[in-house]
């Protein structure tokens, strides 16, 4: 039923982009088409994140996140993960985008138009290709789901049940016999299958457009997998924001005097998250208004004031928080089976550290090289806090 689904919405949005294009002919010259098909080729993708040279050889059987050769493309083999393996596949990333060069602003209008031909074509092939990687990446989860008890065709992401609700259920459970990129790949394929059919439809109605209506919804509706880079930092910046604007008011509430709560890189701010936020029985016995603040400190709520918020605090919010420690839990322990962080790649890095509430740790960063450095000492804290983690040799 997926894959009907989802041949019938490729099909419909490549009909869709072949009657833009010919609906371009009635006016244009034959050389000008001649010029735009010749470059209207489809784009060689890369995942857009930046991986670390230092990632566990565990990965070589699939090729290097941070190699050219690696490019994310129609024909792409998706192969499930290993049990020994840490990182996620590089399916879950967004591919990297290579728009057209730019024209002088002297060009005349059939040039400048040539080019916003070529930006919408370039922007329908990073979407087409982030849905196709959505739909392999769950097809391929499936044997995984069913290991962990999850429906098929109801894209669920564990942990679906929460251990200190029960004194006797276990930590881990049914989690434990996947390993690190396992658990990650069911995780991310069934969040972005969630996103897929409404982000399908904006697609199908708006084709080369899309790129201007996607801002106005967010990730709320588009697959992780199909976000381009100047989303993915405007809803960073926006998280900070939102974790700034929480701790401030938990600061104010809890009548600590102590502003280094408000510093990302100190000790007192990453105990608060590590041993209080991050903790399954505060989860369950905190106020409604400090399950809202840790809510949006880990980014699961849009603000911490939202109206309404402390009355649905305990229907939505508090349950939302004890899934999400849970799973931390879970990934903690993941990380440590898997080698520890030196095991990790940079966008694995970055991808743990923000949900673990540290989006803003390496804003004050001089480049990547360095904000890569000061994420992984980061998480080996985090993991140091919540029971002790093998260190990286990475400095």
């Amino acid at each position: 039923m997926l894959s009907s689904f989802t041949s019938h919405f490729l099909m419909a949005s490549i009909a869709r982009s072949r009657g833009i294009h010919a609906s371009l002919q009635p006016w244009s010259n034959s050389n000008f088409h001649y010029q735009v098909r010749s470059q209207l080729q489809p784009v060689c993708v890369r995942p857009s994140q930046l991986f670390s040279t230092s990632a566990s050889s565990q990965q070589s059987r699939r090729p290097s996140p941070s190699s050219p050769s690696s490019s994310v493309s129609s024909t792409t083999i998706v192969t499930a993960p290993s049990k020994n393996e840490v990182n996620a596949p590089s399916s879950t990333f967004p591919a990297e985008i290579v728009t057209p060069a730019p024209i002088s602003p002297s060009a005349g209008l059939p040039d400048k138009l040539k080019r916003f031909v070529e930006i919408g074509r370039t922007y329908l092939t990073f979407y087409k290709t982030g849905l196709k990687n959505v739909y392999r990446n769950y097809r391929i989860s499936i044997p995984l789901r069913k290991e962990l008890g999850l429906s098929v065709y109801l894209p669920v992401s564990p942990p679906r049940t929460v251990s200190h609700n029960n004194a006797n259920a276990p930590s881990i459970r049914k989690e434990s016999r996947l390993g690190r990129a396992q658990f990650q790949l069911v995780c991310r394929s069934a969040r972005d299958v969630r996103r897929m059919i409404p982000f399908t439809m904006i697609l199908i109605v708006c084709g080369e457009f899309t790129p201007l209506i996607v801002p106005i919804f967010g990730s709320a509706i588009t697959p992780a997998t199909c976000r381009v880079p100047s989303q993915v930092e405007k809803e960073r910046d926006s998280a900070t924001k939102r974790k700034i604007a929480a701790l401030d008011v938990h600061v104010t509430a809890s009548k600590d005097n102590s502003l280094n709560l408000l510093r990302s890189s100190s000790d007192e701010q990453l105990h608060l998250l590590a041993k209080q936020f991050a903790d399954p029985a505060w989860a369950a016995s905190a106020d409604p208004a400090s399950v809202l603040r840790a809510a949006a400190v880990f980014g699961l709520v849009k603000r911490h004031d939202r109206a309404a918020g402390t009355l649905l605090a305990g229907m939505i919010y508090r349950p939302r928080l004890a899934r999400h420690v849970e799973y931390l839990a879970i990934d903690d322990g993941m990380i440590r089976a898997g080698g520890g962080v030196r095991a990790m790649n940079a966008a694995e890095v970055r991808i743990a550290v923000e949900e673990r509430g540290g989006v803003d740790v390496s804003a004050r960063a001089k480049d990547r090289s360095q904000a890569e450095n000061v994420e992984r000492r980061w998480l080996e804290q985090w993991l140091a806090i919540r029971g002790g983690s093998p260190k990286s040799k990475k400095q």
